[in-house]
């Protein structure tokens, strides 16, 4: 392993719940009902895609503008912010894998101003050699593309970079590109044969960092 992708919400930063959060009080609202099975489905999609998914499961009749820019404009003030907290142990895993000198890279579909803003608060720019973002890609996860492009950017060959990944969009996005996907838990499930597309899965990176000390080899 001498390169890690690290998609960034609900992988590195708590974020998605504060995210379900938002659009659970918007469509409560607006008398629609959110649930978890659902939401899952946007996880890890880049925000440009997922109206059709809201229309095609409230219907035409969804008015999905004028929600989408309420949860846009909360959204924002959480980057501005900095409201969000690490996964448990984010900042140690980062620091090991500058230690055994991995390289690391950041595939996200949230766009790049936002991303940086909310790099900056974290102050964790500087343990990524690279990024890629959802608005500089044509087709955001679960297609590969991104993935595919962070792979040529890294310059190592796939078997060598694996991904960390969240969501079912995110993890078939790395696996389509022929990643190994090792998976961070958040509340929101993943189907059976999804997490059958993962090599491991941890609540936390403390205890990504204990299995991977138990695998000396994979960090050489």
């Amino acid at each position: 392993m001498r390169c890690i992708l690290f998609d960034m919400d609900g992988t590195l930063i708590n974020s998605e719940a504060k995210y379900y959060a938002i659009w659970d009080q918007l469509l409560a609202d607006n008398g629609y009902h959110l649930t978890v099975d659902f939401y899952r489905h946007i996880l890890g999609m880049p925000m440009s895609g997922i109206q059709q998914t809201f229309t095609d499961h409230y219907g035409t009749g969804f008015p999905f503008d004028t929600l989408f820019s309420a949860f846009l404009k909360q959204r924002t003030a959480l980057v501005q912010h900095g409201n969000f907290e690490l996964i448990l142990g984010t900042r140690a895993f980062l620091k090991a894998c500058g230690h055994h000198q991995i390289s690391c890279g950041l595939v996200t579909s949230s766009y790049r101003n936002e991303t940086q803003a909310i790099l900056e608060k974290l102050d964790l720019a500087s343990y990524f050699q690279f990024a890629l973002f959802g608005d500089e890609t044509q087709h955001g996860k679960p297609d590969p593309e991104i993935y595919l492009q962070a792979i040529a950017k890294s310059g190592f060959p796939p078997d060598e970079v694996v991904a960390f990944e969240d969501s079912k969009n995110g993890i078939l996005s790395a696996k389509n590109a022929g990643l190994a996907v090792y998976r961070i838990e958040n509340p929101v499930p993943i189907d059976a044969d999804i997490f059958d597309l993962v090599t491991a899965s941890f609540s936390n990176y403390d205890e990504a960092l204990e299995f991977f000390h138990l695998n000396q080899e994979q960090l050489q």
